[in-house]
């Protein structure tokens, strides 16, 4: 089992109860020992240097689905929890909207196979019109993407 660190903004059990301090958030920028600026990762490590992906999931319910929960509203946080802690990952966050998605996921799972087999099992049951997961890089991921870029010796198509 991985050491989680104490992250009380993730385990509130009504999201609306959560303390909105942006100590307790991940991928905050922070002072370093030194006075520069540093930055931290808070997700648990898979091996040293190592981070569990997180993924953002925006899905719409069909309008079936619709009609069932206001028929028998059902709260499916608990639901999407165990999906993803089957394969070992942990759920952020699950959240309702208005516009283009009906609702959104923050989660983290150990590898992308993990979580395409939740988004696959979760698209396969039928209850949504749409499903799409996102991986997040961290900043520090992004700006590694950006160095090893220089690398890349791009050349437009019919150049």
């Amino acid at each position: 089992m991985l050491a989680r660190p104490n992250r009380p903004w993730a385990d509130a059990a009504n999201p609306s109860e959560r303390p909105v301090d942006v100590a307790d958030c991940p991928n905050r920028i922070t002072e370093a020992g030194d006075g520069t600026q540093g930055a931290y990762d808070e997700r648990p490590s898979l091996e040293e240097g190592e981070v569990m992906p997180l993924y953002l999931t925006r899905f719409s319910y069909t309008p079936e689905t619709w009609d069932r929960l206001i028929k028998k509203p059902e709260d499916r946080r608990a639901a999407a929890q165990q999906y993803i802690e089957s394969v070992g990952g942990k759920m952020h966050g699950f959240w309702y909207a208005f516009g283009d998605h009906d609702g959104y996921n923050l989660w983290e799972a150990p590898d992308n196979v993990s979580m395409a087999a939740v988004a696959v099992a979760i698209g396969a049951g039928g209850a949504l019109s749409s499903i799409q997961t996102t991986v997040l890089l961290t900043v520090e991921e992004t700006l590694a993407a950006l160095e090893k870029a220089r690398s890349v010796k791009y050349k437009p198509p019919g150049s």
